[in-house]
């Protein structure tokens, strides 16, 4: 379950399904299908307007959710299950953290006009975690202010990328 404190909304992930719930209005806004497998994580955007969810069969999709309940967009950018994902407070960034020991961070821009589509494009690899038994990143965190990100791994260690 995540909560989003700009926007007022809830989301819980399912195996396949998100449900968006608004905590003033106390009344579910979407149910979202996912296009995967078995969800792990999610993340809405502060926003509101949009979530990622990250799934152990290594796919990340992205939904719009003034879009559709579908997927607005499906990336397989790591090689084993995604553990955790996170928007950055701040900047048009977001992160997603895998097994395969990576982070990636990856800038995706919405745009106030909903004529435009998000913009999704990957930035930058991180690497430095071992892989101890078949786990490697297990979580990540935004500095809140600034474009630095925390990681937690399998192997003990807490890393500051900036």
């Amino acid at each position: 379950a995540v909560v989003s404190t700009q926007s007022g909304h809830y989301g819980r992930v399912s195996q396949r399904y998100v449900r968006v719930y608004n905590l003033v209005k106390q009344a579910m806004v979407r149910k979202l299908t996912c296009s995967v497998k078995w969800a792990s994580c999610m993340a809405i955007h502060p926003k509101g307007d949009s979530l990622i969810v990250g799934s152990y069969d290594k796919t990340l999709v992205w939904f719009d959710m003034d879009l559709s309940v579908k997927p607005y967009k499906s990336l397989q950018q790591h090689k084993k299950a995604i553990r955790h994902v996170c928007f950055h407070p701040r900047y048009p960034l977001y992160a997603s953290s895998s097994d395969d020991c990576s982070t990636i961070i990856t800038h995706g821009m919405v745009y106030n006009d909903l004529v435009k589509n998000p913009l999704v494009v990957p930035v930058k690899v991180l690497r430095g975690h071992r892989d101890t038994a078949k786990y490697g990143v297990l979580c990540n965190v935004f500095h809140p202010q600034q474009p630095w990100i925390y990681t937690g791994g399998s192997d003990g260690d807490i890393w500051l990328f900036v």
